[in-house]
């Protein structure tokens, strides 16, 4: 079964667009990584300057390989102080299972 998970960020309004900049880059570049299902980013219709990403990968080794990815170094070093806080990280489970 395929790992799912969603994480939510809290970016900071004067650094919102330079952040949402960050995340396409990142979610386009990740797509292509094997074990990547799905990698979008969206903003909140709801919760002015929130990104959320949505997340499914084959395995935990594809996530692992993910995060020692150049794309993400790149991506942190761009995005470094402009969250309020930690990212939330919801790592799903089906209610059924």
């Amino acid at each position: 079964m395929s790992i799912q998970i969603v994480v939510v960020f809290d970016v900071l309004p004067e650094r919102f667009d330079m952040a949402v900049d960050a995340f396409r880059e990142l979610a386009s570049r990740t797509s292509e990584e094997e074990g990547s299902l799905r990698f979008d980013a969206f903003v909140s219709a709801e919760r002015p300057n929130t990104v959320v990403l949505v997340e499914e990968w084959a395995d935990q080794d594809a996530i692992d390989l993910h995060m020692k990815e150049d794309c993400v170094r790149d991506f942190l070093g761009k995005v470094e102080g402009a969250f309020r806080g930690e990212p939330q990280v919801h790592r799903l489970s089906p209610i059924d299972g």
